[in-house]
């Protein structure tokens, strides 16, 4: 941020800003409309019509219009990550292909159904919004050859004792009111507001321990 001249803004001001900076461009996307473009009707003029978007808002102030037409197939793909709740209503609005981390089957398929529901709310046709989960694979030539993959990684990890550490401060767990090896509740979790690590993990990480009714030391090995 140092290095655009601009402090780090909050969670919250960041969605807010990239809100209205979507706004922007597809108003600029949709500025110039050419001949092939049937909203204009009929006998358009051949350069197609141009008309400045004007837009003034909190964060931009751009007048449009955009210099080039959109080609026959449209505007490019949106693809958005994010799985805060701020994250979530952008996707809702505008994300085409939402980029998330999963951390469960059970949890992947509440992310997919709350994210239809979100667009169709929107009023955006079914199936305007795909899921593209995250996941790191591990490729080898035989079944061997990757759980050699997978021992190396896995020995290249640290011990359990500060997995454990770190991943109770990321996930706001009290270790002296807790036991590391119960299954742990929803309560037992207290996710930061501001986080170097997105939320939309630290989420999944939730996920993971109650679907799956782990102990912090599971969850931390797992």
């Amino acid at each position: 941020a140092a290095n655009y001249g601009a402090a780090i803004a909050t969670h919250d001001n960041r969605y807010e800003r990239a809100e209205e900076f979507l706004e922007v461009v597809h108003g600029l996307w949709n500025s110039w409309k050419f001949p092939w473009d049937e909203a204009i009707g009929p006998n358009p003029n051949p350069f197609g019509e141009v008309m400045p978007i004007n837009h003034e808002g909190k964060y931009f102030k751009v007048a449009g219009p955009l210099n080039v037409p959109l080609p026959p197939y449209g505007p490019p793909v949106v693809v958005q990550a994010g799985g805060s709740d701020q994250g979530k209503r952008l996707a809702s609005r505008f994300g085409e292909i939402i980029y998330a981390f999963l951390g469960s089957k059970p949890a992947g398929r509440r992310f997919v159904a709350e994210a239809r529901a979100a667009a169709r709310a929107q009023g955006r046709p079914e199936g305007s919004t795909l899921v593209l989960p995250s996941f790191v694979p591990l490729i080898g030539s035989t079944e061997a050859e990757v759980k050699r993959l997978v021992a190396e990684y896995e020995a290249g990890l640290d011990p359990a004792e500060q997995r454990i550490e770190a991943l109770s401060k990321q996930l706001g767990i009290d270790l002296e009111r807790i036991n590391v090896d119960q299954v742990l509740q929803e309560k037992d979790f207290n996710l930061p507001k501001e986080s170097a690590t997105p939320i939309g993990i630290l989420k999944s990480m939730v996920d993971v321990a109650l679907d799956e009714k782990l102990s912090l030391r599971q969850l931390a090995l797992r």
